[in-house]
């Protein structure tokens, strides 16, 4: 049989020994049956699995043909959080004016391509701005101490900005924020499994920028732009 590879759009991460999956093409997360999912597991460690399940998984476009580059898979994900900006009160201060107008225009740019566009065209939107307005810049303890107290002045800018918060709007809004400044910030999507629950967060290194530490571990990560 061909070589398969997860669909490019897809990526997933396993809790508890199941597998849960971003669709980010279709805006959504789901799990497959005991038995897909079985059948997954075993082709992507090259075990062998019933034909008929590899068929299926390529009928429902979960397998595509390709080499062994298995997509959007967080195993490689080494920056496991180990601060938030939000929990220093030394980081915290008030905004500019001139940040204040950038927040605002950048959230509601934000907030009208969620509304008109799939996930997958924001993303792709949003890592080439950041890959052209940060390109090649090495994280630093200079410039982490730079990226927190700019988060912090997002932070402090944010409430005047007559849009409901949401982790996506804002940890996208956020890096776009920080990016404009040179700071090249993370997108990290995470998930619970029982119940399911799905969070983002803006993240520089090890240092998440807009939640609680011990709220951004409970998140197994699914993806990270």
């Amino acid at each position: 049989m061909t070589q398969l590879k997860l669909h490019g759009d897809l990526s997933y991460c396993n809790i508890d020994g199941h597998l849960i999956f971003l669709d980010v093409q279709n805006d959504r997360y789901f799990r497959l049956t005991e038995r897909l999912e079985s059948a997954l597991i075993a082709y992507l460690d090259r075990v062998d699995s019933r034909d008929s399940d590899v068929r299926t998984l390529i009928e429902r476009k979960i397998l595509v043909d390709g080499s062994n580059d298995f997509g959007h898979i967080p195993t490689a994900f080494k920056n496991v959080p180990k601060r938030s900006a939000m929990e220093e009160a030394a980081r915290a201060r008030r905004a500019s004016v001139g940040e204040v107008l950038d927040t605002a225009a950048i959230v509601c740019s934000t907030q009208r391509q969620l509304k008109s566009c799939r996930l997958k065209k924001v993303l792709d939107g949003l890592a080439s701005r950041r890959a052209k307005l940060t390109p090649g810049l090495p994280t630093s303890s200079d410039s982490e101490s730079r990226a927190m107290d700019t988060a912090a002045a997002f932070r402090s800018a944010r409430p005047y900005v007559p849009i409901d918060t949401c982790c996506l709007l804002d940890s996208i809004a956020m890096i776009t924020f920080l990016a404009k400044r040179q700071l090249h910030a993370d997108l990290v999507f995470g998930v619970t499994a029982d119940p399911f629950s799905a969070h983002c967060w803006a993240q520089y290194g090890t240092t998440v920028l807009n939640d609680a530490l011990g709220h951004a571990l409970t998140y197994t990560p699914i993806r990270v732009i």
